[in-house]
């Protein structure tokens, strides 16, 4: 379809018929005036047929009556016609203006988000903070500046490496890489100290590239200077160098805590109630009556799945369910052997948690301490041997201020 068409559907127009001896002059007058007709054929010596403008139509009745000629009007085309047919119907139009209200908001507005990439930081939280930068289920799409909202979510998340926002029609895809807790490798070019990453007793070391600071049996703290990058001689003089080696210290890790005699022991009655609601755009659509618990005592879980629909400009939609699951308490009462034997499984597993997977555990001691008859303090050491050379760049605008050792 020609652009001369659409316009001309918009607008409406006619096609009429002329009768009379006069056609030709009418034809005439009409261009001399400027009133457009398209599509003239004749129909027999006394009869033209014409597509006309509804705003040329009102111009040639007077040009009809002067030239004794007679105008019908055979078809009517175009969108006034079709509104003035419907005017009547006022529901049905609303209904229209509704629809592509509504289309125009499902596709100029986010209605999807998916994230992806995030493995310790809870989706929620990662939702909840794009809200704030101005990403939320509804937002205007032409109003998000996605550099800018990068900026700001490295800022707000340390654990957040880097974050990649792409708006693709209407759905927000979010892609996130988090840190990961590597040494730090600094490039053999540039010029680097080694220091301690965590306290411990020097047992062994290695220097393969700078000046050694500390010696064995020493005792350092975290953030101690082990081996310096800044050596100098009386041959060379002082040069900065890429130091590295490594440095095995015995470090302790220890854990104390309070278990008590008396506790409370939660038993499973095995009743479980699941409550179901539905969310589109953030608002809840609840599927039961009560918002009160079922049970008296009972845990609850969360779950949510999201559907998606074929189309990117249509939201999704979330099923929450919630599942209670009902308990009763009993007290109970353990020997202070047991409290001992549980604060040992207890604080040992989260101690092992959090020793590097390169350490090597040479000792493990368990200890305690009556709280009089309520309980008892169990305390858990390990002693571990591992490498806690780590490297730091130096910076040469600094007064370093380094002790200097002659080589000989």
């Amino acid at each position: 379809m020609s652009i001369e068409k659409i316009i001309g559907y918009v607008r409406g127009y006619l096609v009429i018929c002329v009768d009379g001896v006069f056609c030709e002059r009418f034809l005439n007058i009409c261009s001399n005036r400027g009133i457009f007709l398209w599509n003239v054929r004749r129909l027999g010596e006394r009869r033209i047929c014409a597509c006309i403008s509804i705003g040329g139509f009102k111009e040639v009745r007077g040009i009809a009556r002067k030239t004794r000629t007679h105008i019908s009007i055979i078809k009517r085309h175009g969108i006034p016609f079709v509104l003035h047919r419907y005017r009547k119907r006022r529901t049905a139009l609303v209904g229209v203006g509704l629809f592509f209200i509504l289309l125009w908001y499902l596709t100029s507005h986010i209605m999807g988000i998916d994230i992806t990439g995030n493995q310790q930081i809870a989706t929620n939280e990662i939702l909840n903070q794009l809200k704030n930068c101005g990403i939320y289920y509804g937002a205007a799409v032409d109003k998000i500046d996605s550099k800018l909202i990068k900026n700001e979510m490295m800022t707000k998340f340390d654990e957040i490496a880097w974050i990649g926002i792409n708006i693709k029609g209407s759905r927000a895809y979010i892609e996130v890489k988090e840190r990961l807790d590597t040494p730090i490798r600094v490039d053999a070019d540039i010029p680097c100290d080694i220091v301690a990453a965590k306290d411990g007793v020097i047992r062994l070391m290695e220097v393969k590239e700078g000046q050694s600071l500390v010696k064995t049996n020493q005792f350092v703290e975290k953030g101690d200077l082990l081996v310096s990058g800044v050596v100098d001689s009386n041959k060379i003089g002082m040069r900065y160098v890429h130091a590295f080696g490594e440095v095995y210290a015995e470090t302790t890790y220890k854990k104390t805590r309070e278990y008590p005699f008396e506790y409370v022991e939660k038993i499973y009655t095995g009743k479980e109630k699941k409550r179901h609601s539905i969310s589109v755009m953030n608002k809840k659509l609840k599927l039961f009556f009560k918002d009160e618990p079922p049970f008296e005592k009972g845990d609850i879980t969360q779950e949510k799945a999201e559907y998606k629909f074929p189309f990117s400009f249509t939201p999704s939609l979330f099923i929450e369910t919630e599942k209670f699951t009902e308990y009763i308490t009993e007290k109970r009462t353990r020997s202070i052997e047991e409290a001992i034997a549980l604060g040992e499984a207890e604080l040992g597993a989260e101690i092992e948690n959090e020793i590097g997977a390169n350490a090597e555990i040479k000792d493990k001691k368990t200890s305690y301490a009556e709280n009089g008859e309520t309980g008892v303090f169990v305390t858990v050491e390990y002693l571990c041997l591992e490498d806690i050379a780590q490297q730091r760049i130096i910076d040469k605008t600094e007064n370093l201020g380094y002790d200097t050792i002659e080589e000989e």
